[in-house]
């Protein structure tokens, strides 16, 4: 029988943890338009997996951040979809060694371009009376109609279905409105300050509540849905 060997203390030593705002501290300089809520939605997408204390608290090791630089990088340098750079990730995982997925010229939607309501009715199936409508209700801009009006116009199309229209959504869009207006209360005085870092700051406090609004909303509709199937 081999003899055991001692167990380095490199080894024995215990694994550096960081808290997610370390973590957004010793990326920031790499990656600037990186947000705490960025890196709380890669971890919800499964590319990222810190332990959690017992109190619940998030903790990062060294390697997490290394797969997240892998993985920001990837996203900034060649605009490559979630799917693929969890492909990518996942071959590195099991020992294989993976070539870098090339460049996608299509995986970073022009953000700028705008859309005809001729082409709106074309590509999302969506009817000239509901795109009137859901304008008339405010969820939805003028002609020429941009990357996000086209979203809503999706799922407007799709919630057709269950014949819900966008004048179901009143509601959805008054509490949209009262959200906006205490994130733009709380952020006024951050940019009061107008210092050089004042938007970026402002924009991540933004990004972070409405983040943590919609993780309520989302909650509570699960917890009642639950119920159905229970």
């Amino acid at each position: 029988m081999a003899e055991a060997k001692p167990t380095p203390i490199s080894a024995a030593r215990a694994t550096r943890l960081y808290s997610i705002g370390q973590v957004h501290i010793a990326l920031k300089d790499q990656f600037a338009d990186l947000t705490l809520s960025k890196l709380r939605f890669l971890e919800e997408q499964g590319l990222v997996t810190p332990v959690r204390t017992a109190s619940g608290y998030r903790k990062f090791s060294d390697a997490d951040i290394d797969r997240l630089r892998i993985i920001l990088e990837l996203q900034r340098d060649k605009y490559l979809p979630l799917k693929v750079i969890r492909e990518y990730l996942e071959d590195l995982d099991n020992g294989r060694n993976p070539k870098a997925p090339a460049v996608s010229t299509s995986a970073k939607p022009d953000l700028r371009k705008r859309f005809t309501l001729a082409e709106m009715v074309a590509q999302v199936g969506i009817s000239v009376e509901a795109v009137a409508e859901a304008q008339e209700v405010g969820i939805m801009g003028a002609e020429p109609f941009t990357v996000t009006d086209m979203v809503v116009a999706g799922s407007l199309s799709e919630l057709r279905r269950y014949g819900i229209s966008a004048r179901h959504l009143k509601g959805t869009k008054a509490a949209i409105d009262r959200d906006l207006g205490i994130i733009e209360g709380i952020i006024a005085s951050v940019l009061k300050k107008n210092e050089s870092t004042s938007r970026s700051i402002a924009a991540d406090h933004a990004a972070n509540m409405a983040n943590q609004f919609s993780t309520i909303r989302e909650s509570l509709i699960a917890s009642v849905l639950s119920k159905i199937d229970s």
